[in-house]
């Protein structure tokens, strides 16, 4: 799961469905997928024990109304060792995103984590998701619902993203992560409740014409619920959207 620069990514990832925030579509019903390969998948910034410590495939599908309603899915192959060989992740959404005056927008949406080959449904929930857009900078708000294994229920992930642009098609996408811990549930952590999770920064590039984009991103690790002191990390991209 991820989320890139004002592109909504269910999950993430944190991570590439292609429908962006405040974007209004040309046609009354627009229709665009994606797919990827990312040389690692670091939920949110973890790296010391990530999603997928190999190339990662990810895979998108997103429907867009003029009105702003939007549903898709995003998906993304795991590697969680030799127990959950062929785990995959799978994240549903719908919601709406609207363009407001002057370079403003936002998006309200819903998400369904859905883990195949996982042995258990306490792995599967619901995420809420508020966004807010200006320019190039995005803001988004994702709350977990529900207690599960790898959250508690009102667990709040903070994302604040900028993209400049550069020469030659380039972007400097930067990213700050931040996460609220909810203290009631399944999961106990320390005596932190809000604290610092990752800081990303990295280059971009669309090849104009082709559907193709790479990147290249650094994750300066910050920390989990358990105080843990995240990696550094390099990730690699390759991506097609049509």
């Amino acid at each position: 799961m991820k989320f890139m620069l004002k592109t909504l990514v269910v999950g993430l990832g944190s991570a590439v469905s292609g429908l962006s925030l405040a974007e209004e579509p040309s046609a009354e019903h627009r229709v665009s997928g994606n797919i990827s390969i990312l040389s690692s998948y670091n939920l949110r910034g973890i790296t010391n024990t990530p999603e997928n410590k190999n190339a990662t495939l990810q895979a998108g599908l997103n429907y867009q109304h003029a009105s702003g309603v939007y549903a898709g899915w995003w998906g993304s192959t795991l590697d969680y060792g030799d127990n959950l060989p062929n785990a995959f992740e799978n994240n549903l959404y719908l919601g709406i995103n609207r363009a407001m005056k002057q370079d403003w927008g936002y998006t309200l949406g819903l998400t369904y984590y859905y883990y195949y080959d996982i042995d258990t449904s306490a792995a599967n929930g619901f995420e809420s998701l508020l966004g807010l857009t200006y320019q190039d900078f995005g803001l988004t708000v994702q709350t977990l619902l529900e207690d599960l294994t790898w959250g508690n229920a009102g667990d709040t992930y903070v994302k604040a993203t900028y993209r400049h642009p550069l020469a030659q098609d380039f972007n400097l996408d930067t990213a700050l992560g931040l996460y609220a811990y909810e203290k009631s549930g399944d999961l106990e952590g320390t005596a932190e409740y809000f604290g610092f999770r990752h800081f990303d920064i990295g280059l971009s590039k669309k090849f104009d014409k082709t559907g193709l984009s790479a990147s290249m991103n650094y994750i300066l690790g910050g920390y989990d619920r358990f105080d843990e002191k995240q990696k550094n990390k390099v990730v690699f991209t390759l991506g097609y959207s049509f």
